[in-house]
């Protein structure tokens, strides 16, 4: 028989496997605290207060005169009638109109540009900051321009509507709903997470998936060291036989015996 026909190695056996065995436990109900709700909607009133003191600035330069004139108006003349004809009301409520639109504007530009600078920024808000909650994508990655526009849409999109009339219907929906929302989902995503592909975790849990931090799910674990062999192993490790036999050289002149 040739030599060449000889095994270069000796066959595993199907249930040995080339990968390292795998631990899955359980993840520990108490080492998250869960996700954050109560949390995340009293961060929510920090941001709201804090978007709401420069909106209050805005709204004293553009807003205040036209919408005083318009008021002071209609004090004078409360005993008049047919006032949607008088020339003057017309001009004064164009006038006051105009200034609530560039209010909803400016509002929408800052809400916009504080939300998505602080979502690049730092992956949080003022309000999460100093709750120490963080904004990741349910990868536990950080979020992408295209992620922290879509999670933005929620809160000043609502602005814009609001100069068409729907927009008080747009943001009962938001608050109150999105609240619902929160409370009641087991990942406590809301509106913005959802259109932006996002979780609300704590700081420690920064970088961890979802699947790690909802609960009753498990996490496979790799072991810390390799696997002892067995008993009957011959001493190697699972999935791991003998060395293989060297093949003789065929230029070495060596004729195979028949």
């Amino acid at each position: 028989m040739p030599v060449r026909a000889v095994a270069a190695g000796v066959r595993r056996r199907p249930e040995e496997s080339l990968e390292p065995a795998m631990t899955v436990i359980a993840a520990a109900p108490g080492s998250s605290r869960g996700l954050p709700s109560w949390e995340r909607l009293s961060a929510a009133a920090l941001d709201f207060v804090v978007l709401a003191i420069p909106q209050a600035i805005v709204a004293a330069f553009i807003v205040r005169k036209p919408w005083g004139r318009l008021i002071d108006f209609l004090e004078a003349h409360s005993k008049a009638k047919n006032l949607a004809h008088n020339a003057t009301f017309i001009s004064l409520s164009n006038r006051a109109d105009t200034a609530f639109f560039h209010f909803l504007l400016i509002a929408e530009a800052l809400t916009a540009i504080y939300l998505i600078g602080m979502y690049l920024g730092t992956g949080s808000t003022l309000g999460k900051l100093a709750l120490g909650l963080r904004i990741t994508r349910v990868d536990g990655s950080p979020m992408s321009p295209r992620d922290a526009v879509l999670r933005s849409l929620v809160f000043w999109v609502p602005l814009l509507l609001s100069g068409i009339g729907i927009g008080i219907w747009i943001w009962l929906v938001e608050y109150v709903g999105g609240t619902l929302v929160i409370l009641f989902r087991p990942d406590r995503r809301g509106f913005e997470d959802l259109l932006g592909r996002t979780i609300v975790v704590r700081r420690q849990d920064r970088g961890r998936p979802l699947s790690e931090l909802l609960p009753g799910r498990t996490v496979q674990v790799p072991p810390e060291r390799p696997p002892v062999p067995g008993p009957g192993g011959g001493g190697y490790l699972p999935g791991w036989g003998p060395p293989p036999v060297p093949t003789p050289d065929a230029g070495n002149g060596a004729e195979d015996p028949e």
